[in-house]
């Protein structure tokens, strides 16, 4: 499971428990409103526990991409997300193991359209970018220059975005 995945779960519990131990308090002040209260207490702690470790596991990810690797840009794409910021795809080629990786990265939020996109128009398709790895494998990189986090997470669906415009450019 991803770690957004995780996340989002990680989220609901947490939100669930403290709506029940609320509704709780209200409905049932005594008898089996104490046990549901004991028991909604207790899952809220575990779900709290359990965000705590995925944010210091997400981070641990990050900070062991210190192996600096040149890629090729093969096609980025940007969408915009309302409030939340910029979606972010990404496809390298990747210098790897004495071969050439295609990989693809997501990411969403973090940086402005107004950054992002001043960024990118560094960097077209074909340039070269430095990017860090953990120096073991390519599921989280880190954009030098901006220091910037990807993860391929939903990588089978850039991919999938990535043929359908070469497609489109090839017509």
């Amino acid at each position: 499971m991803d770690n957004n995945s995780k996340g989002n779960i990680g989220i609901l519990i947490f939100l669930v428990s403290l709506f029940s131990a609320i509704w709780s308090l209200v409905s049932f002040p005594e008898g089996f409103g104490l046990i549901w209260l004991i028991g909604s207490v207790v899952v809220l702690i575990v779900a709290t526990i359990y965000l705590v470790r995925w944010n210091k596991q997400a981070k641990k990810q990050v900070s062991t991409c210190r192996v600096p690797v040149e890629a090729t840009v093969q096609w980025w794409e940007t969408s915009s997300r309302g409030q939340s910021g910029a979606l972010f795809f990404l496809v390298l080629s990747i210098p790897w193991n004495g071969s050439v990786v295609e990989k693809a990265y997501s990411t969403g939020g973090g940086m402005g359209m107004a950054e992002l996109t001043q960024f990118l128009n560094r960097y077209p398709f074909g340039s070269r970018l430095t990017i860090l790895t953990n120096g073991k494998g390519l599921s989280n990189i880190v954009i030098q220059e901006i220091d910037y986090a990807m993860s391929d997470n939903g990588e089978k669906l850039v991919l999938e975005r990535f043929a359908r415009s070469k497609n489109k450019n090839d017509k």
